[in-house]
């Protein structure tokens, strides 16, 4: 008896281990399957902001070109993921590491790769060769022998279940295309280009653990092995088919049609091919887990099922009911008529979708010929439905042919699988879930053709619902099954062990406060609401200076593929980091238009990266003090006044510091130990971090070299103050950050500008040392700066506390006991003394204490917080000075964005609808010959002698620039206007003061030309 009781024991502990084995292989389907299908999407989204951005970057033929090039290699991605990956993963989770089974299997795949590749290489090439260019054939032949090389570190990744390391060197992947992309297409190589960028990104997939390459050896017997060729060739033709299917649509209409139908219709298929991603997600984790000796397929398959249902139907309904005019924003103007195909398109990507995860699921199950049986007649419906299509209404035709052609061939597929995937009862509770689609499906249709808000409303809800489940926080599914937790250990078996189920409201309060919790919720909060302020005064509230409008025709001349470029030559006194970021905007959103429409919409661009700067400095502080802390933090920058008008202009010092804050935030997130202590496995991530945190940083020194001050300076500091950062971790950055200033210097080099830069360098060091005193407010007849600062006290005093308070703080900091706040007050402390040295003795302009500001902000935050983890004394009196400082700043700031100051843009209008055809006009500075050059009616001519000489009798002046100093004009001719002169127009700014165009009668004109009135400043016609 005592026998039989043990083994009823021993079964039941078997029970349990095996329900608890089932319980985990299901839980990591819905987590990583979820995980991936985000990561898929977002790889698709930045997929398709590289075709957005080469839709409106490319003419139309290229573009189309460059699309079906962009198919072809998608297609070769899924291929080689067919043919290397996917039997790969099934050595690496069948064998452990270091053994010959999964070394012969690593082995194979390698000399599949190559042999595919050349194959893949030769195959694109002459497909590319009907539509394209031989150039771009051997692009894309590069392209696609760069995919199938990198393929067998992604299945080691899949079969060791490394899914979140997989997502990052697929993410890697697309965003290193992206960036080369836009290079390529900016130095004006085109569609060949920007194709050439597959090559580039692929390199990512190569960066996995060492441990993959200990079991990467020469084995070349394994070819030998027939068993092996069997195998993946069974996988390999059907997921080759699965996904020349899924890509048919985009290729064949490529072929069919060049005109802009066709583009539209690409441009919207890599949209809709949402749920396609979704199915990618769910096929990469359920494969290697089938694969898993003693898995049990009924739970694997359960939540294989589940959450793909999910994900799926609520991408689709997103995607077939986006309202027109929410998906005109992300769409270019010039396919917004094809947005009608938008829904079929969508139903398409659900048929290819449910195609992708049935044939991955067969094939894991081994049950290839039913599987292959299938795709023969999915084959037929798709061909047949995109023939019907276009021949019975071309374009719009084949998109609905698509939809018909995809929705049966799965329709079909599911038919053949059922005997299978009954036999195993994960499709359990279908109707149910179908039903459930159906109605957020027709309530997602009926808010979009009511009002779009409320259709946002619902795919955010119905979005964070999905997440939310796929994290485990809502207990029912929206997919096959009934609850989540339907495939655990049977209650007998868990016993007392089970833990209480809390209801759901309650996981939905506790997921929605960890949502508005997490430090990316509250980063786009914070730089969301920074926006609005931005936005809000945006195109009236700041006065256009000559700065902005010569930034933005150096971001003009880099979208014709030159280097930046002036009209009197080549530009190098700055690099032309923003002047990249202007140009790329210009491209993506079509901007033109004249100099100052330009400039007022470009102005988008430095408000978007002003409120990121404020999220970043909200996450900073967050970080290296209290929550606290960071929103006083992220408050202040919001509306700290020259802070925002900085923020509204087109200068460079905005890009620069949102670079700045982005580096020091990726560098502070890493550990700050020694290399040689940490073992091989956890080398590798700080080592990409230490990498990315000195590009950023070295981006923001090619946006202004002046910030290599609170770059580089800081990091080589702190090595050897106070060892605030290890030699080895600043090296590694410092090596990074020099990356991208030295690939301008070799793109100016190879064009045999070189000698140019340093000529510019050299005027710009003398100028910033104070040996020449040209501009700013130390030179010859510029007005004194504590006159200055004390006129403008009543609108930024809290501007010129902080540009005080920042060489203080910063050293104050640099004494702190944590290592992360002494390497903010180095760097503090560099823009301190350097904003000090330059308004003393050298060239100190006002935008130049932009990073000084944002410096004295973060810098004055952590001396408040480090002062009052010090002294208990001071506590009340540190938080009632912070408060004021805060609500004075806010005061300020909204003072600033509420103010109307934009007399050259009002002036502008009264031009275009006043002043008559034939009038001649002289501006008085640089900021209105370079606003109103197109109009060859002004010219520069700022005394009487000059205006009669040229013909002119209206002239545009500024009251404030003038008389103290500045522009072309004497002061003596604004006082003789004001007495001779008849103001025709005038506006009123805190700028320039008044802005007026004065008539002035020809008998007075005489008088004064004849008198010699109004002799123009040494600086006429020079302030270029």
């Amino acid at each position: 008896m005592s026998n039989t009781v043990r083994e009823r024991g021993a079964d039941s502990s078997v029970e349990v281990r095996a329900a608890e084995v089932s319980s985990e292989a299901g839980g990591k389907v819905a987590e990583n399957s979820g995980f991936l299908s985000v990561a898929a999407g977002l790889v698709g989204v930045v997929s398709y902001a590289c075709s957005l951005l080469m839709a409106n970057m490319l003419g139309t033929a290229d573009y189309t070109q460059f699309a079906a090039a962009a198919m072809l290699l998608g297609v070769v991605g899924i291929v080689a993921s067919a043919l290397v990956p996917l039997p790969l993963s099934h050595f690496v989770a069948v064998h452990p590491a270091g053994s010959d089974g999964r070394r012969d299997g690593m082995a194979f795949s390698a000399f599949v790769s190559c042999l595919a590749g050349i194959a893949a290489a030769a195959v694109t090439a002459a497909l590319t060769m009907a539509f394209a260019t031989p150039a771009l054939a051997a692009a894309a032949a590069l392209g696609a022998l760069a995919i199938f090389l990198v393929a067998a570190p992604s299945g080691w990744l899949q079969g060791e279940l490394r899914f979140k390391w997989y997502a990052l060197t697929t993410m890697g992947e697309v965003i290193l295309r992206l960036a080369f992309s836009l290079l390529v297409v900016l130095v004006a190589w085109g569609a060949v280009g920007a194709i050439l960028g597959f090559a580039l990104g692929a390199l990512a997939l190569v960066v996995v653990p060492w441990s993959f390459y200990r079991d990467l050896q020469w084995r070349p017997h394994v070819l030998r092995q027939r068993w092996r060729w069997a195998e993946t060739g069974d996988i390999a033709s059907v997921l080759c088919v699965v996904s020349v299917l899924v890509g048919v649509d985009v290729v064949m209409v490529a072929f069919l049609d060049e005109g802009p139908a066709a583009a539209g219709f690409q441009a919207l298929a890599t949209i809709a091919k949402g749920p396609v991603y979704v199915a990618a997600g769910t096929a990469l984790v359920a494969f290697p887990l089938l694969r898993r000796p003693g898995v049990n397929v009924r739970a694997v398959l359960g939540a294989a099922f589940a959450s793909f249902s999910q994900l799926a139907v609520v991408a689709f309904a997103i995607i077939a009911t986006a309202p027109h005019a929410l998906a005109g924003v992300i769409i270019p103007e010039k396919y917004h008529g094809s947005l009608e195909l938008l829904p079929w398109l969508a139903a398409a990507g659900l048929g290819y979708a449910v195609l992708t995860v049935l044939t991955t699921i067969l094939l894991a199950l081994r049950a290839y010929r039913r599987c292959q049986l299938g795709l023969a007649c999915a084959c037929l419906l798709v061909v047949a439905g995109l023939w019907t299509g276009w021949q019975v209404n071309a374009v719009s035709g084949l998109a609905i042919g698509s939809a018909v052609g995809a929705v049966a061939a799965a329709t079909v597929l599911a038919f053949i699988s059922w005997p299978v995937l009954s036999a195993v009862g994960p499709a359990k509770g279908a109707g149910r879930s179908m039903a459930g689609a159906g109605i957020l499906l027709l309530a997602m249709a009926v808010a979009s053709q009511l009002q779009p808000i409320v259709w946002l409303a619902f795919a955010t809800i119905a979005g964070l619902a999905v997440l939310a489940h796929q994290r485990g926080l809502l207990p029912r599914t929206l997919g096959w099954g009934t609850f989540r937790r339907r495939f655990e250990a049977p209650s007998r078996g868990a016993g007392r062990r089970s833990k209480v189920q809390e209801p759901p409201s309650n996981l939905l309060v506790a997921a929605l406060v960890r949502v508005v919790s997490s430090s990316a919720a509250a980063f786009v909060a914070v730089s969301a609401a920074a926006f609005g302020v931005r936005a809000f005064g945006l195109e009236r509230g700041f006065e256009l200076w000559v700065d902005e409008l010569l930034y933005v025709r150096l971001g003009e001349s880099l979208t014709t593929g030159q280097v930046p470029t002036l009209p009197d030559g080549p530009f190098f006194l700055h690099p032309p980091g923003f002047f990249l970021l202007e140009a790329g905007t210009i491209k993506l959103f079509g901007i033109s238009g004249d100099i100052v429409e330009v400039v007022l919409q470009l102005r988008w661009l430095n408000a978007a990266l002003g409120a990121i700067t404020v999220g970043l400095g909200f996450l900073l502080v967050r970080k290296l003090a209290s929550t606290t802390a960071a929103w006083l933090t992220a408050l202040v920058l919001a509306f700290e006044p020259f802070i925002l008008r900085n923020n509204s202009h087109a200068f460079l010092e905005t890009s620069a510091m949102a670079f700045v804050l982005a580096g020091f935030l990726v560098l502070l997130g890493t550990r700050q130990v020694l290399m040689r202590t940490l073992p091989p496995k956890r080398r590798l991530p700080v080592i990409l971090r230490l990498v990315a945190a000195g590009l950023l940083l070295g981006y923001a020194v090619v946006c202004k070299d002046f910030f290599v001050i609170c770059t580089v300076g800081p990091v080589a500091v702190a090595v050897i103050w106070k060892r605030t950062l290890p030699w080895r971790q600043a090296a590694v950055v410092l090596l990074a950050s020099a990356v991208p200033y030295a690939t301008y210097l070799a793109v100016a080099a190879s064009q045999a500008h070189l000698p140019d830069w340093i000529e510019a360098k050299t005027s710009g060091l003398l100028r910033a040392s104070g040996l020449e005193k040209s501009t700013g407010f130390t030179a010859e007849g510029s007005p004194n700066i504590v006159t200055r600062l004390i006129e403008q006290s009543s609108h930024f005093g809290t501007s010129y506390l902080l540009l005080a308070l920042c060489p203080l703080a910063g050293a104050l900091l640099c004494f702190s006991h944590r290592a992360d706040r002494r390497l903010i007050g180095l760097a503090g402390l560099a823009l301190g003394a350097a904003g000090a040295y330059s308004a003393a003795f050298g060239t100190f302009e006002e935008q130049y204490g932009y990073g000084v500001m944002i410096a004295g902000v973060l810098c004055s935050v952590l001396v408040v917080v480090e002062l009052r983890e010090r002294f208990a004394r001071g506590r009340t009196f540190l938080l009632v000075a912070s408060l004021c400082f805060v609500v004075l700043t806010v005061i300020l700031g909204a003072r600033t964005a509420l103010a109307v100051d934009n007399g050259f843009v009002q002036a502008k209008d009264w031009v275009k609808t006043t002043l008559p055809a034939d009038a001649r006009i002289s501006v008085t500075n640089s900021t209105g010959e370079f606003a109103f050059a197109d109009d060859p009616r002004f010219g520069v001519w700022p005394s009487a002698p000059l205006m009669q000489e040229a013909g002119a009798n209206y002239i545009l002046t500024q009251s404030h620039p003038t008389s103290q100093g500045y522009g072309y004009a004497n002061p003596d001719m604004l006082t003789w206007l004001k007495e001779h002169a008849i103001p025709v127009f005038s506006a009123e700014g805190p700028t320039n003061g008044s802005t007026t165009v004065w008539f002035v009668p020809p008998a007075e004109l005489s008088v004064g030309a004849a008198n010699g009135t109004g002799s123009p400043s040494k600086t006429y016609e020079t302030e270029r």
